[in-house]
């Protein structure tokens, strides 16, 4: 018998643990209504009788729309101790030619004044950030002046609290809509695996504004209003994505190096493409081709330039990584941790549930893995008394001992003597 086989061949209790990790990070469905809410609030504000941008946004065309993460259906929760989502707004106008590069921000800051519930309003090197419980909403100016051909292309405004300010040219219009007919809706069984996970493992998060949101929120299924965020997307490569970036944000917590923008992994998330064998190997997949990329770049002494597929002129990791030697520190830090990320991929696949249970924890945070655990509790055993959850042989089915049929049929995840991963086409027995 060949020994070299995919590690990731039979994936099912992981696979299974992942949907309930992602399902926990993610956006309710409840709160997609609120943050939905939110930026039909932000059109609103802006375009209120008096406002400092009022002038430039009344031409009958809704220029203020949800980019990055809320976008790409990728959104999840940041924070390490808490619960905060941080989600994008573009606000397109005709700039002044008359307004140098730091007018624009100025403009829009005195425009969110008074915001409806925004705790604190923070102005940012290429935004303005409206800070909500549980939420951050970073809104950028996008200056549509010049009419380029590419379709909702422009430039955005860099004005840093030192330095020069500058101009830098975008389309996040236009990313967005390339990763999400990169990716598609996602696969059929994919999505209704995802959906009980949701119904089990979900949460609502966000705290409501006032009265007014409420009835907004509730009434939402029943009111046709036009949608601020586009649909949410739950193909399998979307879910790998969340799960990389929760493992990222809980790593670069607290270090010294900053860490890649969003865009370039969910650049990277649509590069990679479909993986059939399951959603850890996908994440597999995403991680590993990406660390070999760092590692291709620091052994070349180059750099990695990811242009925008529907802009050229838009560089979307242009501020990272940094230049010289610190742009090495930056790399290699990622790489490392990205391998890491594999080596415990492959640990898991092979791993009774306990084992796996201590890992999950340890890559994206111990509440989460906690509430996984409940979840997974609570969707196979139905005694009274809590027991050990078993898997089958093979498959990593998961069940509980109620429904064990025979003490050989079932047994704890089991551990496999897998050759490290091999994706591709099939095993060799």
């Amino acid at each position: 018998m060949n020994q070299h086989l995919n590690p990731f061949r039979q994936t099912d209790a992981l696979d299974e643990v992942l949907l309930d990790v992602a399902a926990l990070i993610e956006l309710s469905p409840r709160d997609r209504r609120v943050a939905d809410n939110r930026y039909r609030l932000l059109k609103q504000h802006l375009e209120r009788k008096g406002g400092p941008l009022a002038p430039y946004l009344v031409d009958g065309v809704s220029l203020i729309y949800a980019q990055g993460s809320i976008a790409t259906s990728t959104t999840i929760v940041s924070g390490t101790e808490d619960d905060r989502f941080d989600v994008d707004a573009i606000v397109e106008i005709d700039v002044p030619a008359h307004w140098d590069n730091d007018r624009a921000l100025d403009l829009l800051e005195e425009s969110l004044q008074g915001f409806p519930g925004v705790v604190k309003i923070v102005r940012c090197t290429r935004c303005v950030q409206l800070q909500f419980a549980f939420m951050h909403m970073d809104v950028t100016i996008m200056d549509r002046r010049a009419r380029i051909a590419i379709e909702r292309a422009g430039e955005i405004f860099h004005s840093p609290d030192k330095g020069d300010s500058s101009r830098v040219p975008s389309n996040p219009w236009g990313f967005t809509s390339w990763f999400r007919r990169t990716v598609g809706i996602g696969q059929e069984a994919f999505k209704e695996i995802l959906s009980r996970h949701r119904g089990a493992a979900g949460r609502d998060r966000l705290p409501l504004l006032n009265e007014n949101e409420r009835l907004v929120v509730a009434k939402a299924d029943q009111v046709d209003l036009p949608p601020m965020i586009p649909s949410a997307i739950d193909a399998q490569e979307a879910v790998a994505l969340k799960l990389l970036k929760r493992f990222l944000n809980l790593l670069y917590k607290g270090l010294p190096v900053k860490r890649p923008p969003s865009i370039y992994l969910t650049k990277r998330a649509g590069d990679v493409g479909y993986v059939p064998q399951g959603l850890a190997a996908q994440l597999f997949a995403l991680a590993d081709s990406t660390a070999k990329i760092m590692r291709h770049h620091i052994a070349s002494g180059t750099r990695p330039r990811e242009l925008n597929p529907s802009y050229h002129p838009d560089s979307i990791n242009d501020r990272w990584p940094a230049e010289g030697a610190a742009g090495v520190k930056d790399m290699k830090m990622f790489a490392e941790q990205l391998e890491y990320l594999c080596a415990r991929l492959e640990q898991m696949a092979i791993a009774p549930l306990d084992d796996m249970a201590k890992t999950i924890d340890e890559l994206f945070g111990e509440r989460v893995g906690k509430a996984q655990r409940e979840a997974m509790a609570a969707r196979y055993d139905r005694r009274q008394e809590p027991g050990q959850l078993f898997a089958a042989p093979r498959s990593g089915a998961i069940a509980a001992p109620a429904i064990v049929p025979a003490s050989q049929a079932y047994r704890e995840v089991p551990r496999h003597n897998f050759h490290p991963m091999i994706l591709g086409g099939e095993d060799e027995i």
